[in-house]
């Protein structure tokens, strides 16, 4: 047994975790890792300011400017600054992070788990115990080799942890240089983080939830799943955008959603700076395209007692979960039929593979999502997810029949 393993035997943390392993998998408790580094506390950001403070460039140095793990950008020049004690110094969560951490520790077991030079294991230890004085230090795990040490749900900002976890939830911090992947379940903050374990406890334990309107009905699923033809059958061939002449009996809509790539089948395209001073609610990422959603957009459609059909990742419908009443729908269909879309589909090699690449990843998230519809037969106008989705709701209705005449009316159509 190594020596790492020996030290985390001592603190009774394998001993806790493993007896987890050993017992009937439950999530009322979860174990939680979490990475300090740009996740708990920023740590590129301070050397990106370090390096320009130094070197006054003309043009300054941009944490976006980081596009991989490796950094050997213009911005390679930052890793100077990883062994300056000026840089440990400096890393402070914000008030927002220590909120979420704090609400994680009322509902979880949390670790930290950091990866730091030797030199520095006291210094980030401190820096630890400082702001968390009321974290247990059993619970800080110092080392690199995190994938030993296993977890319900982990959150870092580095790709291989995440790929290489033995975590039941491995879940990705978005930054820069982990931008272009794509399939993993991802958030942008901590705040979002607490969203998504709370989710994730809730899937656990909790009964399936009725589906009725005015709700959010948030599409997940791998690519090829067929979340857009879910999407234009339940809101007509156009998705239905508000910005478009929708009838006063129509129930699903597909609110707008902003986008920055040119011609996106279903997106309003805006460039990328236009994107960088919209005022969004949901954004995320995918094979390097940005996507947005303004919330005024979507309470519009909720006002109005409508679903609002939204195919996004399962960043995004965490965030519609905090805001709005929202169902998180996994779109099922055979791996297949899933590859054979890709293949099929106008997107670039790249894209193409960075897709395929993630269906695993996306079909994990399955057991997080509140209902799960299967999507095998699109046949012309015909798509046996939309038809199922509607049975779920008509089902739902069917027990409160007259409640919301403009539905009643609508699934008795079957438009």
């Amino acid at each position: 047994m190594c020596k790492k393993h020996n030290a985390l035997k001592s603190h009774g943390v394998i001993d806790r975790i493993e007896h987890r392993k050993s017992e009937d998998y439950s999530m009322l408790r979860p174990s939680i890792g979490i990475d300090w580094d740009d996740v708990t506390a920023p740590f590129n950001s301070i050397a990106i300011r370090m390096a320009n403070e130094k070197y006054h460039p003309e043009k300054p140095y941009r944490l976006e400017e980081i596009t991989s793990w490796a950094n050997e950008g213009r911005t390679s020049v930052i890793k100077e600054f990883y062994n300056d004690p000026e840089l440990y110094s400096r890393q402070i969560p914000t008030e927002e992070t220590k909120r979420g951490i704090r609400r994680l520790m009322q509902i979880a077991d949390v670790f930290f788990i950091t990866a730091v030079s030797p030199r520095f294991m006291g210094v980030r230890a401190e820096q630890i115990m400082t702001q968390f004085p009321e974290f247990p230090p059993e619970n800080i795990i110092l080392g690199s080799a995190k994938d030993r040490v296993h977890f319900d749900i982990v959150l870092d900002d580095a790709i291989h942890n995440i790929l290489d976890s033995k975590a039941e939830y491995p879940v990705l911090m978005r930054k820069p240089w982990n931008a272009k992947m794509t399939g993993l379940l991802s958030v942008n903050t901590m705040a979002e983080f607490v969203s998504l374990v709370k989710q994730i406890m809730k899937a656990s334990t909790s009964k399936t939830e009725k589906i009725t309107a005015p709700a959010v009905l948030a599409l997940v699923g791998p690519s090829g799943s067929g979340k857009r033809e879910i999407t234009e059958a339940l809101c007509g061939s156009k998705g239905g955008n508000t910005t478009d002449s929708i009838g006063t009996e129509q129930l699903f809509v597909r609110p707008v959603n902003y986008c920055t790539e040119p011609e996106r089948y279903g997106h309003r395209y805006v460039s990328e700076e236009a994107f960088d001073q919209m005022n969004f609610f949901e954004k995320t990422a995918y094979a390097g395209v940005r996507y947005g959603t303004r919330k005024e957009d979507i309470q519009e459609l909720l006002d109005q007692g409508r679903f609002a059909v939204i195919p996004v990742d399962m960043c995004g419908a965490i965030a519609m979960k905090r805001s709005f009443p929202t169902h998180i729908i996994y779109v099922a269909r055979d791996k297949e039929k899933l590859i054979a879309d890709i293949i099929d589909s106008d997107y670039d090699t790249e894209e193409k593979t960075l897709r395929i690449l993630s269906i695993d990843a996306e079909k994990r998230n399955r057991k997080i999502c509140d209902h799960v519809i299967h999507n095998d037969i699109i046949e012309g106008n015909y798509v046996s997810g939309a038809e199922e989705l509607r049975r779920l709701i008509a089902t739902a209705e069917g027990k409160n029949a007259g409640a919301d005449p403009v539905q009643d009316a609508y699934l008795s159509t079957g438009k």
